[in-house]
């Protein structure tokens, strides 16, 4: 069962993840790409995107809908999230963005997709 801070996310359909080294590239006036010059500065980040169906009462789907966006508050501090599909071990996440519609013909579920990146907060 996929959670995010506790929060049960129902039938997760899709999870990509991508790990970006943000790397500093600078190619070189003239030359080929082989001998751009290529620096590791930044370090790396991870961005998890999710898609999926979450079921139940209007009211059940009122308070998960309200959970999932009171995590976008505005002072995030990172909340644990526990993927159902990949292996790895709990990452803690930041909300990015949650976009949710009703499912057409079908009042007791929500499609959403949640964007998450991972990262500790700077205290």
């Amino acid at each position: 069962m996929a959670t995010l801070d506790g929060n049960d996310l129902g039938n997760v359909q899709t999870e990509s993840q991508n790990k970006d080294s943000s790397l500093f590239n600078q190619p070189l006036p003239g030359s080929d790409s082989s001998t751009s010059i290529l620096l590791d500065l930044f370090g790396v980040t991870r961005t998890i995107n999710l898609d999926g169906i979450k079921s139940g009462t209007a009211a059940a789907l009122n308070t998960f809908i309200t959970a999932i966006e009171a995590l976008i508050g505005g002072g995030q501090s990172g909340v644990t999230f526990v993927s159902s599909l990949s292996t790895f071990a709990n990452k803690t996440v930041f909300v990015s963005s949650f976009n949710w519609d009703y499912v057409k013909g079908d009042p007791n579920k929500i499609s959403y997709s949640l964007s998450l990146t991972e990262g500790a907060a700077v205290a």
